[in-house]
């Protein structure tokens, strides 16, 4: 067993003293795994939870595990990817060529070996307790994860081929691996397996049930897997972990060598949680806030259970919500149920918001003296200036076994990724922030989903603006919430407009992932907290904040030059004003009519279809000309044209504001930034609000009695695809115009169901009927997707049929969406169309749905060639994106081409005030 090397330097670099022994990789990695459950106490008694072994036993067998993670190794074809190496070891060359991954023959050779392992009963097992194969099904799944511990579950089929064992093993690869599982079995597995499972939680009749053993094992099989990524990450630390090939006997090797160089590691990697300080209440977390809200008063002081528990926190915009949700984890941590939090919100521009407000205040939720970490995780995390300054941005390299040809990552390279990518790194952090697309894609077959999985079960899950997602999020985010659940994970969910049965949804997502019966909600009263614990559930009302309780008039306007004159007279009166637009196209050209009456100074278009670089910039112009802190010079006379980018947690204010007909709930979010703050007739931050009682314009297609199924669409074309179910945008236009105005608190929960309530498609209009049962099929059709894409809990860390993907291309939100990325020639040479900078291509990218872009247009050969050099400049290489070279007369207005979906050619033009706008040839 001690001729196999398991790390070395690659074949360049190679000497015959430079590599590591297998045996050796495997006790550090194992010795990392049991240095981390004997330190996080929280990720241990979840394991003991569920299996109900006590913890001695536990930090043994799963040591065991982690020790012959890396078996696959032991084939011929792996060590023949270092030629000179395996002559060296074992005397002799090899023809044999690396096929399939190490990880994935790493399960196939357990299973090769299980047999004798057994017969010679190298783990103690009792043989009368349980047979060969029960003995197999129970440990299999924890195989399963161990092995698959790059990011995804082994293969059991390649290239189309099931593999077999027999191809990938000489009898010398198993007689080696055999001595190695032998010897580990002998050194970790303190005592006898059989002898483990003595039960504290259940009567000895109960202890044998086969059944709910291996279901047990299968569910921690997914805490496994994320602790197999951790451990190997640490274990392979070359600066912790000495390269040694000389031959040590293994237990002085553990003692000597493996345990002191993990307790450093860890150490130094920071992986172990900060400690939470057990003084709670909002005074002690947010002392500036001198008077409570109700809301905040509640949490601050309600009863918190013992177990995992869900809090549903429904309240007006601008209650404090936020806040309070984060008194309440904390209140959670100090009980010790959790060490951390994650907050998960739906936009980029929602969590960099979220991520400063959090950097005042995050520190208090732990001890004195502790240095917890905070973390922003979206997709374009590193381009928050914030966020980089915060952590020392590093970035990653390249690695591979032997001399790259083979593809199989090292851990060196898979984890300097992994650092530089806080998207992975922020469900471990103490804290993190980002859109709730990071959280679920713990659910996914998404690489590393496991390693997502395992920091979320240590923090509370907080979701803002809960009722934001559509119906394919809101499945993946059911299916999150009942593995958070089962792995004794707590969740609070916020929502200013919620409807009844979304909230039952959840209750009952929350009872299936504890496995209880489902409990039910029947308050209707606002603002309301749910609470539910195992076999508990209660409702209170909650009283409201002084100063959010308000009446906002409704008006209809129903062309589009009423909206602009209006917009533009009110400009004129000093106010500021907002029009929100239901897609980017109609923002844009309602930007060009108001832009040419009022000028560049006085405008502003954000929309999503910016280069990065540009739309951070917007975003921020928008915080300072329209946020809390604005004052009336910046205010006065602005007119901001935007998308849905602004109606979700963004602290924005204005004076006036018109929206285009949307869904009841999204215009109670839109309205939520109309005299947002209180300010004097001139715009100044006031204690009282001098502008008088505020006033939503609404765009809407006139209410006549002879509705046709195109009643929405002719206006709003774009918005048609957007909005779908055109009944309850007719529910939302009649009960306002009938009303005239809404008032917050007072009306929330009734307008709410009387548009999506149970029976709210009675009073449809029949010709808007079909369309919206249209609709509804889509999205069962999204729900079926879903859930078609959602992980199996209770099927353990496996391969299902479908292909584990880089967690860059994993389907969180539902169509078609591609990164584009725009440059610029310099000389002969493609450069980013912004920078100079580090991120230059990162800066000049966007998104585009709907395939209407899609692939790099044929440019020719010349051309052509300068893509792919630009490509590999880039620090992804450019996957999954497309470049398109742009060209400008002036610097300013930048064209260029590329093809969409249908491969029909699409001509672009960019510039900074107006994004990027597209037309088919």
């Amino acid at each position: 067993m001690y001729r196999n090397w398991g790390k070395s330097k690659s074949a360049t670099e190679y000497d015959n003293s430079n590599y590591h022994l297998l045996v050796y990789h495997g006790l550090d990695v194992a010795a990392t795994g049991r240095t981390i459950l004997q330190k996080d106490k929280l990720l241990l008694q979840k394991f003991t939870d569920i299996i109900s072994l006590d913890e001695e036993k536990t930090i043994s067998l799963i040591s065991f595990c982690l020790a012959v993670h890396d078996i696959g190794k032991f084939s011929e074809r792996f060590q023949n990817l270092q030629p000179e190496l395996l002559n060296d070891l074992r005397d002799h060359d090899s023809d044999k060529s690396y096929t399939v991954r190490h990880d994935s023959m790493g399960l196939h050779l357990w299973k090769e070996i299980w047999s004798t392992a057994f017969d010679e009963n190298w783990l103690g097992l009792d043989k009368e307790i349980y047979d060969k194969f029960d003995w197999n099904d129970l440990i299999g799944p924890w195989m399963n994860s161990v092995t698959g511990h790059h990011g995804k579950p082994p293969e059991y089929v390649h290239n189309g081929i099931t593999i077999s064992s027999s191809d990938l093993f000489t009898d010398e690869d198993i007689e080696m691996a055999s001595s190695f599982v032998k010897e580990a079995a002998s050194l970790l597995l303190s005592d006898a397996l059989s002898d483990a499972f003595e039960f504290t939680s259940c009567s000895e009749e109960q202890a044998y049930d086969i059944d709910d053993m291996i279901l047990a094992f299968k569910r921690t099989s997914w805490l496994i897997a994320g602790l197999a990524i951790v451990s190997d990450w640490i274990g392979s630390s070359e600066e912790h972990f000495e390269y040694i090939s000389s031959e040590i006997p293994l237990k002085e090797y553990l003692d000597k060598y493996a345990l002191p160089n993990a307790e450093k590691a860890l150490e130094d990697a920071g992986i172990y949680p900060s400690t939470p300080s057990t003084i709670t209440g909002m005074d002690e977390l947010f002392p500036d806030i001198v008077v409570p809200s109700p809301m905040q008063e509640h949490v601050s002081n309600c009863d918190v259970a013992a177990g995992p528990q869900l809090f549903i926190l429904e309240d007006a915009t601008g209650s404090g919500k936020t806040e309070a949700a984060l008194c309440l984890a904390h209140r959670l941590m100090a009980k010790g149920l959790a060490q951390g939090a994650f907050v998960g919100l739906p936009t980029m521009a929602t969590s960099n918001a979220m991520y400063e407000r959090l950097g005042n205040s995050y520190q208090r939720m732990y001890a004195k003296g502790e240095r917890p970490s905070l973390v922003l995780a979206h997709g374009q995390n590193y381009l928050s200036d914030a966020f980089r300054s915060s952590i020392g941005f590093q970035n990653s390299k390249n690695g591979y076994y032997g001399d790259g040809s083979s593809g199989d990552e090292t851990i060196q390279a898979q984890c300097s990724a992994w650092i530089a990518d806080n998207r992975k790194k922020a469900l471990l952090a103490d804290v993190g922030v980002g859109t709730i697309d990071q959280a679920l894609m713990a659910i996914l077959q998404s690489n590393h989903q496991s390693l997502r999985l395992l920091g979320l079960s240590r923090n509370v899950l907080i979701v803002d603006e809960v009722h934001a997602y559509d119906p394919y999020m809101h499945t993946l985010l059911c299916s999150l919430l009942e593995f958070h659940v089962s792995l004794g994970g707590s969740a609070i969910l916020l929502s200013a407009t919620l409807p009844q049965k979304h909230r039952q949804g959840l209750i009952s997502h929350f009872c299936k992932g504890l496995d209880s019966p489902t409990m039910s909600a029947s308050n209707e009263e606002y603002a309301l907290v749910t609470h539910v614990s195992e076999n508990e559930i209660s409702e209170t009302p909650i009283g409201t904040r002084p100063g959010t309780e308000r009446t906002v008039n409704v008006e209809f306007l129903h062309d589009e030059p009423s909206v602009e004159d209006k917009l533009i007279k009110c400009s004129k009166e000093g106010k500021c004003c907002c029009w929100i637009r239901n897609t980017v196209d109609d923002a844009i050209e309602a930007y060009e009519k108001i832009v040419s009456e009022l000028g560049n100074d006085n405008v502003l278009l954000f929309h999503a279809r910016f280069a990065m670089g540009d739309r951070l910039k917007i975003e921020n112009d928008v915080l300072e000309t329209f946020g809390k802190r604005s004052d009336r010079n910046c205010r006065k006379g602005k007119v901001l044209i935007a998308t849905q980018v602004v109606e979700q947690s963004l602290d924005i204010d204005f004076d006036y504001m018109v929206s285009d007909l949307a869904p009841m709930d999204l215009l109670f979010q839109r309205a939520g930034r109309l005299q947002r703050h209180p300010r004097d007739k001139k715009g100044s931050i006031s204690e009282n609000d001098e502008r008088g009682r505020p006033l939503l314009g609404i765009l809407a297609p006139e209410l006549s009695k002879d509705v046709t199924e195109n009643w929405y669409s002719d206006m709003f074309k774009g918005g048609a695809y957007v909005y779908p179910s055109h009944g309850k945008l007719w529910l939302t236009a009649n009960l306002l115009f009938e009303h005239g105005r809404f008032s917050i608190p007072k009306d929330s929960r009734s307008f709410i169901e009387y548009v999506f309530g149970e029976n709210a498609n009675e009073t449809v209009p029949a010709p808007l009927r079909a369309r919206d049962e249209k609709a509804q099929g889509e999205a069962m059709a999204d729900r079926s997707m879903a859930n078609w894409r959602s992980l199996n809990l209770l099927q353990g860390y496996e391969r299902s049929g479908s292909q584990w993907v880089d967690d860059t291309i994993t389907p969180t939100r539902l169509g078609e969406s591609v990164n584009v990325r725009l440059a610029q020639f310099e000389g002969q040479k493609l450069v980013p169309l912004r920078g100079p900078d580090d991120l230059s291509w990162e800066l000049s990218q966007l998104s585009i749905s709907g395939g209407r872009v899609k692939f790099v247009d044929d440019h020719g050969e010349e051309l052509n060639k300068c893509i792919e050099e630009a490509q590999v400049s880039m620090r992804d290489k450019g996957k999954w994106s497309v470049l398109i070279p742009m060209g400008s007369d002036d610097g300013v207005n930048w064209t260029g081409n590329a093809k969409n979906k249908h491969n029909d050619r699409v001509d672009l033009a960019y510039d900074a005030r107006i994004g990027l706008r597209m037309c088919n040839k």
